[in-house]
């Protein structure tokens, strides 16, 4: 994921778990905003990504120390010609009225870098 997402400078694997038949896989992360190239502020999240479906769907949760949490979740389709289409939805379940806007804005332009550089580095030949 380092190199995928902008913001993202550190992640430290936890022990995998199961929680009502559904793998769970934790990690922490570390995001590093910058201002005029310099870290200004760094925020610790813990993910779970949960394997609600494999190789159907899953789902990442998201909580940050600021009150804040979020829910990805992918389902992947195979199409007719044997390619993948991949849905993403994302719901704020806990966000502080004071960053709202501000993480919003973030899990957007984080979503979109993350999908682009995805997709460089899958059809580099």
């Amino acid at each position: 994921m380092i190199g995928l997402q902008p913001l993202l400078t550190e992640i430290d694997i936890l022990e995998e778990k199961m929680e009502n038949n559904v793998i769970q896989r934790p990690f922490q992360t570390v995001e590093t905003f910058r201002w005029l190239g310099l870290p200004i502020f760094k925020n610790r999240n813990l993910f779970i990504i949960n394997l609600t479906k494999p190789k159907e769907e899953l789902e990442f949760h998201v909580y940050s120390r600021s009150n804040i949490e979020i829910i990805f979740k992918y389902s992947l389709r195979e199409s007719n010609d044997k390619r993948t289409q991949i849905t993403q939805t994302v719901q704020f379940v806990k966000v502080n009225k004071l960053l709202e806007k501000f993480v919003v804005r973030q899990a957007n332009q984080a979503q979109r870098a993350l999908l682009s550089n995805l997709k460089v580095r899958l059809e580099k030949k």
